[in-house]
């Protein structure tokens, strides 16, 4: 359950002292004694909840972790160009999180939680910060990185108390909530019943040929319809682009810092043997023994599990031998060969039966390998956040330039400019080598031909959080082509539109037969259009029927007994609907299966959340205004630049 708190806690505390050790260690900062010296206990505490406070360090180390990625985002190089909102807002952020921590906290103290110095011991041993190049707890790498993070042991020793105490108190919360039986039949009801249709379609290119044309007749709708017989029109654009994509081309990841993240991870890329598993664990050594027998013969593991419904059965894909659950099982598979059916082998869990499916050698990727893939992924990761805190810049520097040429690049935005048609397509027929997804392309050329020409350029956001700004400088208009040279073209049309309207009529006059005679199916009877009908079309909201979705979302709000007509490009459907029945036993039993889990994790995750409020409201903190102001001036979060 601690998942649930994420967007509370950013992760866990435990994951946020790393990252903090790790971002330490990045930029070489320490951090002063400013605040050891402001009158004791009392004098350096920056909130206080209950028996707990908070400490000027505490809130200081939070602030001082934050406000570079916070720089990095905005496109500025020191934290110090940082407005004072921006560094206020992240003064306040730090201080809830901190806050949140002091409440579990204290709800621990008052339920007599005290987490034992082993477990302590073995959390801060198995951190894989602190291993040597044995993949070993080192006590010597443990002093280096405390030094370069400027933190004492018992400070570390009981940042990981308190994160265990967290986890100790929230993990579990909320697993024994169910799922009222009346919301899951409520929705089970509405998302699962079967409507039933009688449904009709004349198809267009069904229709036989109409007489052919009078030359008059082609005259009349190469007229009327000038628009299909045009040349395509162009438009020469400037475009300036920012998106997630363009900005993380632009995030600057130094080296350095690359390589002690792949050092951090170094599990991930100095991977030992692995092995893939199946396993079934029993309590009766017999019923053991007979799995082998059957798996052996020839039974396949899904049919293995199906028979012996009473073992534990559990796959593990590409497993570390550290990381087998328990020592016996550990040792057996990573010494069985490859294929061969190994047990019943006694453990501490019970009789365990088990195969080797998979071997994977030991392989390594050394850091000039990974750099790459490793700089592309943590600048996309950053990339989202980055966006945000740039647009306003962007959006300055838009307003600022009226022919797009003054954006700044360091920004992230990218240019691009040419001539293309309203299918974004050039006049060699290429693709226009617009930046961004089909989304973001599709977006700029709808501005291009809506925006005027020669128009002051203004910010368009754009899906996923982009914007783009556009200055079209050049039209050149389509003309409708001579008649003599579409002749066919427009023979071809006007057959077309004739065959449509034809389909049209007849599945207008089926409809009003159906409303006058009580259905579709009566409209058709004893008639040639009866071959077209589809009796007995059932679909749910879960479960389509293959039948278009308009159709559908008709026939979900058409009343049963009522008929209704719908147009989807050259088909013209007239549907009665028959009836609403609940859902069959196969059906319901497999969407509850789905949709319980769904509801009992979303309310199980609502529990922590709730519990965590109400301490808040229990226990209110007591800030120290004065000295948090002190706090945020000396972390760089003072007066404005």
């Amino acid at each position: 359950m601690i998942s649930a708190l994420r967007h509370v806690f950013v992760d866990s505390w435990l994951g946020r002292i790393l990252a903090f050790l790790i971002f330490l260690a990045f930029i070489g900062w320490g951090v002063g004694d400013i605040f050891t010296n402001l009158g004791g206990t009392n004098a350096d505490t920056v909130a206080r909840i209950g028996k707990r406070r908070i400490t000027a360090d505490d809130l200081s180390r939070g602030i001082r972790s934050e406000l570079p990625q916070m720089a990095q985002q905005m496109g500025v190089s020191d934290p110090s160009q940082i407005p004072q909102a921006e560094r206020a807002q992240v003064a306040r952020e730090v201080l809830q999180r901190l806050v949140t921590q002091q409440e579990v906290l204290l709800a621990a103290d008052r339920n007599g939680m005290h987490v034992p110095d082993a477990l302590v011991r073995d959390e801060v041993f198995g951190m894989p910060y602190f291993h040597g190049a044995n993949g070993q707890f080192d006590r010597k790498v443990f002093d280096q990185r405390m030094a370069q993070a400027g933190l004492t042991e018992r400070r570390v020793l009981d940042m990981v108390r308190d994160d265990i105490t967290v986890r100790g108190l929230l993990d579990g919360m909320g697993d024994t909530v169910r799922v009222p039986s009346t919301i899951l039949h409520r929705l089970l009801d509405f998302d699962a019943a079967q409507h039933v249709l009688d449904v009709v379609r004349v198809n267009a290119g069904a229709m036989a040929a109409p007489p052919a044309p009078t030359d008059a007749q082609l005259h009349r709708y190469y007229d009327n319809h000038p628009w299909e017989f045009r040349t395509a029109a162009y438009r020469h654009a400037k475009v300036v682009v920012l998106s997630t994509e363009t900005v993380a081309r632009s995030i600057d990841i130094p080296d350095a810092d690359l390589k002690r993240l792949y050092d951090f991870q170094s599990q991930r890329y100095h991977v030992p043997e692995t092995r893939s598993l199946e396993v079934l664990t029993f309590q009766d050594q017999a019923k053991a023994q007979q799995a082998v027998q059957d798996w052996k013969s020839g039974a396949s593991w899904d049919a293995v599990q199906k028979d012996n419904h009473d073992a534990a059965a559990v796959s593990l894909p590409d497993t570390r031998q550290s990381d087998v659950p328990n020592p016996e099982l550990a040792k057996a598979s990573f010494g069985a060969a490859q294929g061969e059916i190994q047990g019943p082998l006694k453990t501490e869990t019970g009789w365990v039966v088990f195969r080797v499916i998979d071997i994977k050698a030991p392989h390594n990727v050394d850091f000039a390998q990974a750099k790459d893939a490793l700089r592309e992924e943590v600048a996309k990761a950053q990339a989202p956040q980055v966006l945000s805190a740039r647009m306003a810049r962007f959006q300055d520097a838009v307003a600022g330039s009226a022919d797009l040429e003054h954006v700044p690049a360091d920004i992230g935005a990218v240019p691009a400019q040419g001539s293309l048609d309203a299918q974004g397509m050039t006049k060699e027929g290429e693709p226009a080598p617009l930046p961004g997804d089909a989304a973001l392309r599709q977006a700029i050329v709808a501005r291009i031909f809506s925006q005027p020409q020669n128009a002051k350029p203004s910010i368009v956001q754009g899906p996923k959080g982009s914007a783009f700004a556009v200055l079209v400088d050049q039209v050149e208009p389509g003309a409708v082509k001579p008649f003599d040279s579409v002749h066919d073209q427009v023979a071809s049309a006007w057959t077309d539109a004739a065959r449509r309207h034809a389909a049209d009529v007849q599945a207008a006059g089926l409809f009003n037969k159906a409303k006058q005679s009580g259905g579709v199916a009566r409209a058709v009877a004893n008639t040639p259009d009866a071959a077209m009908l589809q009796s007995g079309v059932s679909f749910s909201r879960v479960r389509p029927a293959a039948i278009p979705q308009e159709l559908a979302q008709l026939a979900l709000g058409t009343p049963v007994g009522q008929s209704a007509m719908l147009n989807v490009d050259d088909d013209y459907y007239v549907v009665t609907v028959t009836g609403v029945r609940a859902p069959d036993a196969a059906t319901t039993k497999e969407l509850t299966d789905r949709l319980e889990p769904q509801l009992r994790q979303s309310m199980q995750n609502d529990i922590p959340m709730t519990f965590v409020r109400g301490l808040e409201q229990r226990v209110k903190p007591v800030p120290n205004m004065g000295l948090l102001q002190r706090v945020i001036d000396s972390t760089g979060a003072g007066a404005a630049p």
